[in-house]
């Protein structure tokens, strides 16, 4: 077998294991490579239609959003996504016609990606509410902690001469304590963990505190990461007495 051939054979493989399907009664279901925010693979329905096919996510996608508590926001977001997708919206469900069969690839990847597209923007949106909400909750333990002495959204040049942005610092002047808030998310700890690295660099490093705006749904394993900086890790939510201590 030539290389050529070889790599043709490899990637039908490949191919082949992107997606799957099965049928049932009269319809078709394609298992794409496409995932919602919870991991599940986006499944796409096709159905035979007067002169064609009827391709459709089923309203998947927003069952999705309902368990994630953001059906208004997907509703909101979903006619949006699908004229942007060439594809179409109504009944809480995406879909598409299409009349040559010849398209049908092409017309179950772009269901598939705008029904993941909306779910992933309805996440995103809660992620950035809850955030906001820890930010009210952590600005007002801060100023309950140590009134005028503390001060939001400063700035520190950390030991590579990089600069990093912390959501407060107390006794701003000489920067001896900051806090930075950071979410649950794997990104939001590693960013947060090189930030305090380079901080604690510094030949008189101030003390970190890390405060997670969910420290239940923060896997132990990330906490004791930044714990491992030499980060104080506390959460969002606790008193102001565990603020002071903190700092």
């Amino acid at each position: 077998m030539s290389n050529v051939d070889n790599l043709r054979s490899i990637a039908a493989r490949v191919a082949e294991s992107l997606a799957s399907s099965r049928v049932r009664g009269d319809a078709a279901y394609i298992s794409t490579s496409v995932t919602y925010p919870n991991g599940t693979g986006v499944t796409v329905k096709i159905c035979q239609a007067p002169n064609g096919f009827y391709v459709s996510d089923e309203g998947y996608g927003g069952q999705i959003a309902d368990m994630m508590g953001g059906s208004a926001t997907y509703t909101k977001t979903a006619p949006l996504v699908a004229s942007r997708s060439g594809v179409q919206y109504g009944e809480r469900t995406f879909f598409t016609y299409v009349h040559d069969e010849r398209k049908l690839t092409a017309a179950v990847s772009a269901v598939a990606n705008a029904s993941a597209k909306t779910a992933d923007r309805v996440a995103q949106t809660l992620e950035q509410m809850k955030f906001q909400k820890s930010r009210d909750v952590f600005d007002g333990r801060l100023r309950a902690a140590f009134g005028e002495r503390v001060a939001f959204d400063v700035t520190i040049t950390g030991g590579t001469g990089r600069s990093w942005d912390y959501d407060a610092a107390v006794d701003e002047d000489d920067f001896k304590r900051v806090f930075t808030l950071v979410s649950p998310a794997f990104q939001a700890i590693a960013a947060a963990n090189l930030k305090i690295v380079d901080t604690l660099a510094l030949p008189s490093p101030p003390r970190v505190t890390t405060v997670l705006t969910d420290y239940d749904r923060t896997e132990p394993a990330l906490r004791a990461i930044l714990s491992d900086t030499g980060s104080i890790v506390i959460g969002a939510t606790e008193g102001v007495e565990r603020y002071k201590l903190a700092s």
